[in-house]
């Protein structure tokens, strides 16, 4: 099992709602993990940086960029490689994570 999250873990004002809901993403993942692990499943997390899906402009697109810990703006390609990562072989023991891309 592998899920996608966003920055519910940065706690925006009026946005109760929305931080609570990727909290419990995180939980159902850890739960999930300990629950299907005996059954050879493994379930994580990924949390991909902001990504350029066709949004915005492309000032929006430098000042996203020039705020990030690598100066980019991440491209789908990124985050589908480390979802095929996590569900290869390769990751079989790799389970109950959040993968955090910055």
């Amino acid at each position: 099992m592998i899920g996608l999250t966003s920055g519910g873990e940065l706690g925006f004002l009026g946005e109760v709602s929305y931080g609570a809901a990727k909290a419990a993403l995180e939980h159902f993942t850890l739960s999930s993990a300990a629950e299907l692990g005996p059954h050879g499943v493994t379930a994580n997390l990924v949390h991909p940086p902001v990504t350029d899906t066709g949004w915005g402009t492309d000032e929006v697109r430098a000042h996203v960029a020039a705020s990030s810990a690598l100066f980019t703006v991440a491209q789908p390609e990124e985050v589908a490689r480390v979802v095929a990562f996590l569900a290869s072989t390769a990751a079989r023991s790799v389970t109950g994570n959040t993968v955090r891309m910055r």
